[in-house]
């Protein structure tokens, strides 16, 4: 296999279903190239060969990765790639590490506990092979870092062997220090205590104990109470050395797996010990989570050993279905035949609520566990305890100990464990909203219902903490922990559905399917909806002869379909409501007292817009005003309300208004009572806002927080007016309504917050569509224009500026003072030395401008009716795409010129289309606009980048009546292509320097493809390979050139962020041997363009003397430049370079003169033979290395001129 080829293995693969282990046959083959390895080298020593070991390794692993959500595929395989792979272990010099390697990346993917179980070979004899290997490794690899896989997958063997059921002592011989038994257990305790190694080996070691000969012969005894009980002995919980931790870990693992695999008799007797050295030692209260997580799991093996376990569970807990094959056979040709009556019995009786006589026929007897320990009862309460933990998997682990140890109890201690557990939950975690408590809480009644030990007499008592732990949902600060306690009451649905038999769940079941419905199409965390998605699929599937139209509403609440909020909002849920009234009701219910008050703010916003979209569609409107829209309005004026609840409660009574006014539009006649429901809608409408302006809702931290509601109310409300009136020119509020609305939407536009600012701006064109239209306006437009002029507020002008633009062209024109309007929209963009830092007020006065333009141009009376005005405009506009302001956030002028783009060609497709005007866009101004569009797509920021392709490919698209130069060719460059990602430099910019070619762009993207080129290198890449693909067009070249002396000739517009740029750009050109095929062909016309340049450099270095003084950096850039120069082997040139390189030798920075000697001395290397081609020149160019690398530029001018002189003297320069 190639190198190209190898190289797909360094990717993550992507997992996707799988049918069959369809690679076998490579992976035979990759471990029969095992063999091939060359026995007599070392992979440390032979390159090739550890490459070919990395090659199989990685091909391996990519393999096997594909299967680690499906190992179960690889099994009917494995036997044989795992012979092979022990065989090269066992035989193999120097291939066993290989082989190791591999067979540990299968114990990986498969699972070393199914590995050890099944599938490694354990004949007798392979027991002594297996330590016969170990102590190989041990003695001879034991310094090798890849030993350690090797040893791993043998330990992982030994586990295997040492299930076999002989007598350990058979292994035994003379020769021999010690007893098979005494090596492998030296062996379990050399590797128990590594990171590696420990839980496996733990694994391993529960079973080595729980053998017959491990006991008879005291092993186990030995081994935990001189080996484990000393080390658990030394905890402390101020000791932090990560060893004792490690060792204090280890050995709880190993108990736990002991206790797990071991019987109980044989254990009993360590019980007290280790549960007294847990509590005394105060383990289970350690910081470190991993010691307290195998702290738990150990204490609720102890309990189990204690407990006697019944021969087939608890007798009284609670079976679904039956045992036998035949009766479950008779039982369903009884239910199809016999009465519901009689099959509600029979399956009462096989559950086990009326059962004499078991499966066997025999009687069954209830274990007396009356002397339950008082251990056993110490324990339960720590369980309990633990099910409050602050970490995941201790309350996990408490949870399945509480119902392994419910299982071995008697009916009534089962109750009242139940009950105890249901009044933690109700008092402890509810009331204290102990998140953690009513997470490990549901937890526990999981479990218990996943084993059949909670009872369908406990439901009454349980369901009402389901339906609490589903809605709950409380913020702690900025976080919120609700998420958890709900995904583990999916999980208690879940198991109910498996756990009860539908006759016993049905009264259940519909409430139960309402809150899990809420949850898929309501609940803001994706793992929530996915877990009540499972809950509700479980629940359908095996209780859904009593859940209606289940297998329907499945097929939408799919695993994928509920990913994005937004669909489930406003899709799913509408659609349930719609077309499912059982569910509609609830739903709504649900919306109207949580989501409407949720913490979230895009919950609350989202309920409302439901609630529009279910008015329009829902039941009939008496029942929507009685039940829904005046209780949200009595629930407004609720004093008991913070801001978070009035915020979702103003948000959703405007928007069921303005839904109401929908439905209204479509069927006037559909309510006869319409008119009392109205007249009392409009007076709590009326009073609202004058109630909370009053009550002081509106002030302080509360207020600024229901200033997007207040608006939003305002808007729905006044789009909504006609509902209200009776003819078309009734003002149906009050004015004093009128007048409190106008001034809070005033405040709402000034305000510091832009989403405030917005919403007031939307509220304001709703309302003044609504309560002006028909009277004078003049007042309100100079109120807001002595706003613009009177305040020293950036953010007041932003927000009045914009309010103006957006009243109708009816109130604008009218008012007379269209004018002054435009004025001061011109002033606000004008740039001075007192505005040029207000980039905010700029910007939102380009979007200003351009709303008046759109909101006036049609009207006959419109001021912009004539070339003068529409040029202004247009000008205005195109300086702004030029508005490059800094501060002290860096270039900030980009957010202008960013909006100038956007904005100016939604201004020229607006004059365009207006039939009048269209003829004002003569070729200049259309030529302008495009090339300022080109400049700005030739930025290095990528989002000005992209804002400006999408402006150039929207310009590209105006049909106007003149048509720019080139514009088909510009067309196949930029529309033919697909889905351009104008992000994407390298891509951009490939396609920018096609335009050079056109005279009329040349100058406009050479200039900004240099000052781009200069700081990125994807565009000095385009703009290389461009000038390559064409150094044969000397046209193209002397042009460019003619056109780079304009650039540092241009003394108006030439700044630092043009000039260094360009020259960076220029000096990797030169480089790069751009012009080189120029150079030879036009040497005279070359080297005069740059002689000109040079001397324009000179004059720009004089008087730009003070900022390059400030920034000294900036002068490495010139140096940089002329040392790119002397590659050309001309004298003219090449003595007023050497003379300029040397005037830095005596610059007032002695980093300055460094950098002058260092790149000159670079440059002699490269280009020596050119600067000093004659015979005699070789011991010049000895003594001119010498000066330049042995001088200390530090020194007194004086004697650096001296140096100075002397080496132009060596270079024949006068």
């Amino acid at each position: 296999m190639t190198a190209d080829t190898a190289d797909i293995y360094d990717h993550d693969p992507v997992y996707f279903s799988l049918n069959e282990f369809e690679q076998h046959e490579q992976v035979k083959q990759l471990i029969e190239q095992i063999g091939t390895i060359d026995t007599q080298t070392t992979v440390t020593n032979d390159v090739n060969e550890k490459t070919d070991v990395e090659r199989i390794y990685d091909q391996f692993q990519y393999i096997l990765n594909q299967y680690q959500e499906q190992p179960q595929l690889l099994d009917s395989y494995l036997p044989d790639i795992i012979h092979k792979l022990l065989y090269y272990i066992e035989h193999g010099p120097n291939k066993n590490h290989i082989a190791g390697a591999l067979l540990h990346h299968i114990i990986k993917v498969r699972g070393f506990k199914v590995m050890t179980t099944r599938f490694l070979p354990h004949e007798p004899h392979h027991l002594s092979l297996v330590l016969n290997l170990i102590e190989r490794e041990l003695k001879e690899n034991s310094s090798s870092e890849n030993s350690w896989a090797t040893l791993y997958s043998l330990l992982v063997w030994l586990g295997t062997t040492c299930m076999v059921p002989l007598d350990l002592c058979r292994f035994d011989t003379k020769s021999r220090k010690q007893t098979t038994m005494s090596q492998i257990l030296n062996i379990y305790k050399l590797f128990l205590y590594n990171s590696i190694y420990m839980r496996m080996v733990a694994f391993n070691l529960g079973h080595f104990m729980s053998r017959q000969d491990s006991i008879r012969l005291l092993c186990l005894n030995d081994f935990l109470t001189g080996e484990i009980l000393p080390v658990l002995e030394t905890y402390d919980e101020k000791q932090n050395d990560e060893n004792i931790i490690l060792r204090i870990t280890a050995c709880l693992q190993t108990v736990s797996y002991i206790f797990k695999f071991g019987q109980r008799l044989n254990l009993i007797t360590y019980v007290d010990s280790l549960y007294h050295v847990l509590i005394d030692k105060r383990i289970l209260y350690a910081k470190r989570i991993v010691i307290r997580r195998m702290a738990y799991k150990l204490l609720q093996k102890l309990p189990m050993t204690l407990l006697p376990m019944p021969k087939h569970g608890a007798a009284w807990r609670y079976r679904r279905g039956v045992r036998n094959l035949l009766d479950s056979l008779t039982l369903k040709k009884n239910t199809s035949t016999t009465t519901t009556t009689t099959a509600i019995k029979s399956s009462l009786i096989i559950n086990g609520h009326n059962r004499e006589q078991n499966e066997n026929g025999e009687k069954e007897i209830e274990e007396d566990n009356s002397n339950v320990p008082s251990t056993v009862e110490s324990i339960i309460d720590l369980l309990m305890a633990g099910l409050s933990d602050k970490e995941l998997y201790v309350r996990w682990s408490s949870a399945k100990g509480l119902g392994r140890i419910t299982n071995r109890l008697r009916k009534s201690y089962a109750a009242q464990l139940v009950s105890l557990l249901c009044d933690r939950i109700s008092t402890v975690a509810l009331l204290s909203c102990d998140h953690f408590a009513l997470q490990g809480g549901c937890l526990a009644l999981a479990e218990l219902a996943r084993r059949g030990l909670l009872l369908p007499e406990c439901l009454d008592s349980v369901m009402p903490i389901v339906h609490k732990s589903l809605n709950y949902d409380e913020k702690l600060g900025h976080q919120t922990y609700g998420h958890i306690v709900r995904d583990a009451a999916c999980y208690v649905c879940w198991s109910f559905a498996r756990a009860f038999d539908s006759i016993d769940f049905r009264s259940y079941t519909a409430d139960l399917a309402g809150m899990l419905l809420c949850i898929i199409c309501f609940d803001w965390n994706v793992q929530c909806r996915r877990a009540a998605s499972a809950a509700l699929q479980e629940n359908v599937g095996r209780q859904g002869e009593y859940f209606p139209h289940g297998i329907d509403i499945i097929q939408q609440t799919d695993y994928n379909l509920i990913g994005k909020f937004d669909y489930c909002f406003l899709n799913l849920a509408h659609s349930l409501i719609k077309y499912y009234d059982i569910y509609g009701k609830y739903m709504i219910e649900h919306l109207l007292k949580y989501k409407i008050i949720h913490w979230k703010k895009e919950t609350r916003l989202l309920t409302s817009q439901l609630l529009e979209k279910t008015t329009l569609d829902y039941g009939i409107i008496e029942d929507i005003y009685e039940n829904i829209l005046l209780p949200l309005f009595d629930r407004c004026l609720d004093k008991k309300n913070d801001g978070i609840a009035r915020h979702g409660l103003l948000s959703s009574c405007g928007h069921i208004v303005y839904g109401l006014y929908q439905r209204y539009q479509k069927n006037p006649n559909e309510c006869e009572h319409l008119s009392e429901l109205r007249d009392n809608l409009q007076k709590k409408i009326s009073n609202l806002l004058i109630e909370y302006k009053s009550n002081g809702y509106l002030e302080g931290y509360s207020g600024d927080l229901i200033r997007p509601s207040l608006c939003s109310f305002i808007e729905n409300i006044s789009r909504s007016i006609d509902y209200f009136r009776q003819n078309n020119n009734e003002i149906c509020l009050p004015n004093e309504t009128i007048e409190c609305w106008q001034i809070i939407i005033d405040e709402c536009i000034s305000n510091l917050d832009d989403d405030v600012r917005q919403a007031g701006l939307n509220a304001l064109k709703a309302f003044s569509n609504a309560f002006y239209s028909n009277s004078s306006s003049s007042h309100l437009i100079d109120r807001y224009l002595g706003k613009i002029s009177t305040t020293s507020q950036e953010h007041i002008r932003q927000g009045f500026s914009l309010a103006i633009a957006s009243l109708s062209s009816k109130m604008l024109l009218k008012s007379n003072t269209i004018n002054k309007i435009i004025d001061c929209l011109f002033n606000l963009i004008t740039i001075t030395n007192q505005t040029q830092h207000l980039i905010k007020q700029r910007k939102d006065t380009l979007i200003a401008l351009c709303n008046l333009y759109e909101n006036i141009h049609l009207d006959s009376l419109s001021p912009f009716s004539n070339q003068d005005i529409i040029n202004k405009l247009i000008n205005l506009y195109l300086r702004c795409t030029r508005d490059y302001t800094n501060d002290r956030f860096g270039d900030s002028g980009r957010l202008v010129r960013e909006i100038a783009c956007t904005q100016l060609v939604r201004l020229l497709k607006l004059i365009n289309e207006n039939n009048q005007n269209k003829h004002f866009l003569n070729l200049t101004i259309l030529h302008n606009c495009f090339r300022s569009i080109l400049t700005n797509l030739c930025s290095k920021i990528d989002d000005l980048r992209m804002i400006s392709g999408k402006a150039l490919i929207e310009f590209l698209n105006i049909k106007f009546e003149q048509t720019i130069e080139h514009k088909n060719d510009i067309e196949k460059i930029f529309l033919n292509q697909n889905d351009i990602d104008w992000r994407n430099s390298q891509i951009v910019f490939t396609l920018i320097v096609q335009l050079l070619i056109y005279d009329k762009y040349r100058y406009v993207i050479w200039l900004n493809c240099l000052i781009t080129a200069g700081e990125l290198s994807n565009a000095s890449q385009a703009l290389y390979i461009y000038l390559i693909t064409h150094k044969t067009n000397n046209n193209l070249i002397n042009i460019l050139l003619n056109d780079l002396e304009k650039i540092f000739n241009n003394k108006q517009q030439l700044q630092l962020r043009i000039i260094i740029p360009c020259i960076q750009a220029c000096e990797r050109l030169l480089s790069q041997s751009t012009f080189q095929y120029y150079y030879e062909k036009y040497s005279n016309e070359f080297i005069q363009h740059w002689i000109n340049i040079i001397k324009l450099l000179e004059d720009i270095l004089i008087k730009k003397l003070q900022i390059l003084n400030n920034n000294p950096t900036l002068y490495l850039h010139f140096i940089k430049l002329y040392c790119s120069l002397l590659q050309f082997n001309n004298i003219e040139l090449r003595n007023l370079i050497l003379k300029l390189l040397t005037n830095f030798f005596l610059h007032n920075y002695p980093w300055v003169r460094r950098q002058a000697a260092q790149n000159l001395y670079d440059t002699l290397i490269m280009f020596n033979d050119d600067l000093f081609s004659n015979d005699n020149d070789d011991d010049k160019s000895e003594q001119v290395m010498n000066l330049l690398s042995e001088t200390d530029w530090e020194q007194n001018l004086d004697e650096l001129t001296t140096i100075r002189q002397t080496l132009l003297n060596l270079f024949h320069i006068e």
